[in-house]
């Protein structure tokens, strides 16, 4: 992610054109709603520096913001409130820009929200996309077998080649049930996903990705994008286990 807005860094994008390219082919969440999360972020990074105790007091450092704030700094009004100074920031990156500087500044702004919108929305997406996977080729499973009684070993091994599904994952699929955790009470957002991904997937989330969900749930009151996201995970969760459980039953039915 850093060396991704460090190459963007060095582009030649206005803050517009920046801020206004989307990820493609997100659908697990509103897009939207990321890119406005990441213009309170780059905002409250560059604001972070003007106040007394900084970096202490600061929400993250990167180049992005660093630059714009250096950019920004000698407009910046003097006293006023932080609230003051975040309405000052947003409206210029409303307008058109008056010089260079400015226009320095909305050109990073816009890097960082680009940059940022794609490191989420993609880790999202991406993570949807193979608990999705893993739905769809158990439905498969499940239309095929449904066509086969009894279910001999032979007629299974076919069914499991033609569906791309290996042995050990049917070994899962039917151990599902017995298996499947819930996660507790006030687990945090990455905590749920990552029990729902062992659920669905039979692997751990990767622990780089607390990042992506730490900043995401940083605005999960204000721009509701990971709540969208967990619950279409759940959603999808909750019909693969269905499939799983149906799995079993066609075996069981089978052996009776």
């Amino acid at each position: 992610m850093v060396l991704f807005l460090l190459c963007l860094g060095g582009a030649g994008l206005s803050f517009l054109t920046a801020a206004e390219i989307m990820p493609t082919g997100i659908t697990c969440c509103d897009e939207q709603k990321i890119r406005q999360a990441m213009t309170e972020e780059v905002l409250a990074r560059i604001l972070a520096k003007t106040e007394p105790g900084f970096p202490n007091k600061s929400p993250g450092g990167d180049y992005l913001s660093e630059q714009a704030y250096e950019k920004i700094r000698k407009y910046l009004p003097a006293g006023g409130s932080p609230d003051q100074r975040l309405a000052f920031l947003r409206q210029l990156l409303r307008q058109p820009a008056p010089d260079r500087d400015i226009e320095k500044f909305q050109t990073l702004v816009g890097h960082f929200i680009l940059g940022m919108t794609l490191e989420i929305g993609n880790t999202l997406q991406d993570e949807y996309d193979q608990a999705l996977d893993c739905r769809e080729k158990t439905d498969r499973l499940l239309a095929e077998l449904g066509k086969i009684s009894p279910l001999g070993e032979e007629e299974v091994s076919r069914v499991l080649f033609h569906t791309d599904v290996a042995e050990r994952e049917l070994r899962r699929l039917r151990a599902l049930e017995r298996k499947w955790k819930d996660a507790a009470v006030g687990d945090s957002p990455f905590n749920e996903f990552n029990i729902l991904k062992k659920n669905v997937t039979g692997h751990a989330a990767d622990p780089s990705q607390r990042y992506v969900f730490f900043l995401s749930e940083r605005y999960r009151c204000q721009f509701f994008f990971l709540d969208e996201f967990l619950e279409n995970y759940r959603r999808l969760a909750a019909d693969f286990r269905e499939a799983a459980r149906r799995v079993n039953d066609l075996f069981s039915t089978s052996i009776e």
